[in-house]
């Protein structure tokens, strides 16, 4: 385990979107659901208090381990799949190499449960620029506590063109991990690893670079 010195303020300053005004007031407005021991249910969600956010947000439902389905979804998801998001896989915005880890994400975020902020890349193509984004997945409860639900959003950097996009990890990246016990929570920079070629790859594991506790 490798920790710094910097202060949490500093570290979390470092963390995938934290300086993206619609993920910073989506997380706020989330936390302002919490109650202790509880996280926030899906009926706690009022629109007209994220306006900001609701072109880029989303709500999951888990249907199966690491597997989550859009059942809302706003505008900007629609511009990037080029078709209505409400209804698809969390992992119908991926590029195929990059749907393991982003199951075990996804999964993560609803076992633990746990916030998960992940930075994103879509490779261009000729007369397309590379785009560059960050999805948040905020858990959510059901009426029976359990974590069934998953408030987020997906923010990109430039324009989207008229072809679908599809978006991986970066080699390297950092993934923002931080886990609830209800109470206590702990935030974790983690790097995106670098995937090994050809057909013994694995799923990789995921190392701690950093521990806010």
């Amino acid at each position: 385990m490798k920790r710094t010195d910097d202060s949490p303020s500093q570290k979390r300053q470092c963390l995938p979107g934290a300086d993206h005004p619609v993920l910073r007031g989506l997380e706020t407005y989330w936390h302002s659901l919490r109650r202790a021991r509880r996280l926030p249910q899906r009926t706690d969600i009022a629109p007209d208090q994220i306006d900001l956010a609701l072109p880029y947000a989303f709500i999951l439902q888990r249907v199966a381990p690491g597997i989550a389905r859009m059942r809302v979804a706003g505008r900007h998801l629609h511009d990037l799949l080029k078709m209505d998001a409400r209804g698809m896989p969390i992992s119908t915005f991926f590029e195929p190499a990059a749907r393991a880890l982003i199951a075990d994400l996804v999964e993560a975020a609803f076992q633990e449960p746990a916030i998960i902020a992940v930075p994103l890349l879509s490779h261009g193509r000729l007369l397309r620029p590379n785009m560059t984004g960050t999805m948040l997945l905020l858990p959510m409860s059901d009426e029976k506590g359990n974590t069934t639900r998953i408030l987020g959003a997906l923010v990109t950097d430039g324009i989207p063109g008229n072809r679908p996009r599809r978006f991986c990890v970066p080699d390297g990246a950092l993934i923002r991990h931080e886990t609830f016990c209800l109470h206590l929570a702990s935030s974790q920079a983690i790097p995106r690893p670098h995937q090994k070629k050809g057909p013994d790859a694995q799923r990789p594991a995921l190392s701690l670079v950093i521990d806010n506790t």
